[in-house]
């Protein structure tokens, strides 16, 4: 089955050569891959704070992937 992984904000630097920073790029994933299954292959820092959404909605870490899924991960903001 086939995701789309957008990594946004500073997190575009981490996006494989040649991917559109927009669209995102395509994986090719097992039935049963979990959201965290997924960010743990990404190449962000692991101390790094960020956020995801699965299309477009907070959901938990041990959440099954589906055919079509958008995961949208971004740096954490601070404020104050």
């Amino acid at each position: 089955m086939k995701i789309t992984v957008r990594l946004l904000a500073s997190y575009r630097r981490y996006l494989p050569e040649g991917h559109d920073a927009q669209a995102g790029y395509q994986l090719v994933v097992e039935p049963g891959t979990c959201i965290g299954d997924i960010l743990s292959s990404l190449p962000i820092p692991e101390d790094d704070a960020y956020t995801y959404l699965m299309n477009g909605r907070h959901i938990a870490r041990d959440q099954a992937l589906a055919d079509g899924d958008l995961l949208a991960v971004f740096p954490a903001v601070g404020g104050g």
